[in-house]
């Protein structure tokens, strides 16, 4: 196919919106009190992951090998903590220790992750969110995160933004304007960012 892959491909999606890594899905490594979402993406992740005989029934890998493997984590989010300059400044730790605590917490030591920034008020010089994407860019940083060198790709979303009404659909700028371009842009540069990083090469049995 186009991008090269022969294997079936689960995406298991954890969206839920205006939540934010200094308290929904803040990890345990931040300590304090681990966010609710944080614990329901670990355990939606697992749940899915136990029914991959029957959402992949006549897959013949699955049922010769009975394995899968855990290639990638995906994080595109950051507007709810740029909202206030104390959930803005814990951002860069608690995305670090988010990164660890995922790896921990589903068994992958160097699990690829990429990272859309949080680009939504393109470049706009507004500090908070300036503060954030800064934050997320920070994860690539091999001087400060050398243990993420090579297994952490952040990508650049802030050129995807389209101008609001009547271009796009909506003016909801925390909503990239309801673009489907936009939305497009990013998923595909994400993949991308993915599919570019080295593999951990570990093969989790289900």
């Amino acid at each position: 196919n186009s991008i090269g892959i022969q294997q079936q491909i689960l995406l298991i999606k954890i969206a839920w919106g205006d939540r934010s890594l200094a308290v929904d899905f803040r990890p345990p490594s931040s300590r304090g009190v681990t966010g609710l979402h944080y614990l329901s993406m670990i355990a939606n992740t697992y749940k899915t992951l136990s029914r991959i005989d029957q959402l992949f029934p006549n897959d013949q890998n699955y049922g010769l090998n009975h394995h899968y493997e855990l290639a990638g984590f995906v994080w595109h989010q950051g507007w709810a903590d740029g909202s206030t300059w104390d959930t803005t400044k814990q951002y860069e730790t608690n995305l670090a220790n988010l990164i660890r605590d995922v790896r921990t917490d589903l068994g992958v030591d160097n699990l690829p992750v990429t990272i859309g920034v949080s680009g939504l008020m393109g470049y706009k010089p507004i500090p908070r969110r300036e503060a954030i994407v800064n934050a997320q860019f920070a994860m690539a940083d091999a001087i400060k995160y050398p243990e993420f060198e090579g297994n952490v790709a952040v990508v650049d979303t802030r050129a995807f933004l389209r101008d609001p009404l009547p271009s796009s659909p909506g003016d909801q700028e925390h909503h990239w304007n309801n673009n489907c371009e936009t939305y497009w842009l990013i998923g595909k540069a994400m993949a991308a960012a993915i599919l570019g990083l080295s593999s951990s090469g570990q093969v989790h049995t289900g």
